[in-house]
């Protein structure tokens, strides 16, 4: 093929054809507001790092659930399901476990002369030889089934050994996890040169899984006389299977304040993007000030429950005791409570106290997966009200609070779920939406104002790491024009209305971008100021007798 360019023009006489230069692409903040963060007991799941779940891989990733009459730790698995199914796009959770958790390896061994293949685990590193070493990552409370089988293969019409062999990894029900094709030969290539070594091949499919062979030369291969070789005589393969190998030991529940933190630091460096965090209904102190801990850190929201069996005067005592107000992002966290005896949503357990925080945040992944054309989603209109009533079944309210009973809630910063009565009937609705500042008169109370907020700030420190690193006046310039663009986009879409502070001069936004006065070469400092909508909380009507 004649080409009439070249890539790198010296300084001979030529085309040069510069590779191709973006300058389309436009900022988008992805699918992180449609996803939650949490951490949680589950009898499944990695415990070494955070993991992303779907509706679609819920029960395989933590398991089928156990009751909360087991322990109260089991209610963040109906939070998550249930999420899930409401309008979560997807959980980003981090497995809590204490430090006597340990991950097993299953064994797989074969006898030299017998060709007996045995199945078993091991709590500390095989040592070789054996044939085969896995440790699986996913950490099964319930065990994981191993099977492995050899083609026949033939040379001068006789069966041979076979180094080429398909294993399976399968849960404790039989349902298939992962199958990998590879050789107990370190040297094997594929057909494209690739290794073909079976742990090489284990290790580019996932990384949930670790094997490796503990055997070499003539021993790397599947006998014909092995039960996991060939077919049997009515033609149908021939598996080695084990039962059921418990590879994991939970360590038991009794997590503390060192193992709340751990998985903190694990959730809060993920690379997996939320824009939520739920408390999953724990009651735990020390956990909730880790998961407070975590807002602050991220700015993200912390939606948690207040026990739905307590009355008014322990719901408010147990905020307190909390000191949530205390906190310098005291809008970042919600607390709810939901005085009412309900099915569990997803079946697991008889009717009780199930909270509805994670619920929320649920409502509010499926309300942000709205946007407009300018990419704004309607986050001014918070998840409370007629519009999101709470979709449980045969609800009975166990606490009906007073005026001055929903007074002192209010006081408290906590947002009731109860019954309440519109003009197309009667439903189970978050009656508020407070978040936990201490304050009156301002707008950090509201929480459609700290969703708002918390995008706004996402967005301009996400763009501000885009320009990094580029000349301070292209840095400037660009930054600029973003939140020009940015802001434009939130007064249009009703995040934003005209101010009547008068350095606003009746504008809903303005900012201030600038290098630093001490530091002009490196530094930029960015400043903006913003007039967010409310939200009618209150309406006092008066109808006047005239003549």
């Amino acid at each position: 093929m004649s080409v009439s360019f070249v890539r790198q023009l010296g300084a001979e006489s030529g085309v040069q054809l510069n590779p191709l230069r973006d300058n389309s692409e436009i900022p988008t903040s992805g699918s992180a507001d449609r996803n939650f963060g949490i951490m949680m007991r589950a009898t499944r799941g990695r415990i070494d790092k955070s993991f992303k779940v779907d509706r679609g891989n819920v029960l395989s990733k933590l398991g089928k659930g156990e009751q909360v009459r087991i322990s109260a730790l089991n209610e963040a698995w109906v939070h998550v399901v249930e999420a899930l199914n409401n309008g979560a796009y997807e959980a980003v959770v981090q497995r809590l476990v204490t430090d006597a958790a340990a991950i097993k390896w299953a064994l797989v061994e074969v006898d030299g002369v017998t060709q007996a293949i045995t199945f078993s685990v091991s709590e500390t590193e095989p040592v070789a030889p054996y044939l085969l070493s896995i440790k699986h990552l996913e950490c099964f409370n319930d065990g994981i089934i191993l099977e492995f089988r050899a083609d026949e293969k033939k040379t001068g019409g006789s069966a041979v050994a076979n180094k080429e062999i398909t294993l399976r990894l399968r849960d404790s029900d039989g349902v298939l996890l992962y199958e990998f094709l590879g050789s107990l030969d370190a040297t094997a290539k594929d057909d494209y040169g690739n290794s073909f070594y079976l742990p090489d091949v284990v290790a580019a499919q996932t990384d949930t899984v670790e094997v490796s062979v503990g055997v070499t030369g003539t021993a790397a291969a599947i006998d014909p006389a092995s039960n996991a070789y060939g077919y049997d005589t009515s033609g149908k393969e021939k598996w080695a299977t084990s039962t059921a190998l418990v590879c994991f030991d939970e360590g038991g529940t009794a997590f503390d304040a060192e193992d709340y933190s751990l998985a903190r630091v694990q959730l809060e460096s993920t690379p997996h993007d939320f824009a939520y965090i739920s408390s999953g209904g724990t009651q735990s102190a020390a956990m909730l000030a880790q998961l407070v801990q975590l807002a602050f850190d991220t700015n993200r929201q912390l939606r948690f429950d207040v026990p739905g069996n307590l009355g008014v005067d322990a719901a408010i005592s147990f905020v307190e005791a909390l000191s949530m107000g205390a906190s310098e992002t005291a809008h970042l966290l919600h607390a709810f409570w939901f005085p009412v005896k309900c099915n569990d949503p997803t079946g697991i357990n008889p009717k009780g106290y199930f909270g509805v925080a994670t619920l929320n945040i649920a409502y509010a992944c499926g309300r942000n997966s709205q946007a407009n054309a300018r990419g704004f989603a309607p986050k001014n209109y918070p998840i409370a009200g007629r519009n999101w009533a709470i979709n449980r079944l045969r609800m009975e309210q166990i606490v009906s609070p007073s005026n001055q009973q929903l007074n002192a809630l209010a006081k408290a910063k906590i947002n009731p779920c109860i019954w309440e009565n519109f003009s197309g009937g009667g439903r189970f609705v978050f009656r508020d939406s407070l978040t936990s500042a201490l304050v009156d008169s301002s707008l950090r109370k509201l929480i459609s104002v700290a969703d708002m907020s918390t995008s706004i700030d996402e967005s301009v420190v996400r763009y501000g790491n885009d320009v990094l690193q580029l000349p301070m006046k292209e840095a400037l310039k660009r930054l600029s024009n973003f939140l020009t663009e940015l802001f434009e986009g939130a007064e249009a879409s009703g995040w934003l209305v005209p101010s009547d502070t008068p350095e606003m001069e009746g504008r809903a936004w303005r900012f201030d971008v600038r290098p630093n006065a001490q530091h002009p070469y490196d530094r930029i400092d960015c400043s903006y100021w913003l007039r967010y909508d409310g939200t009618a909380r209150q309406i006092f009507v008066t109808q006047t007798l005239t003549r």
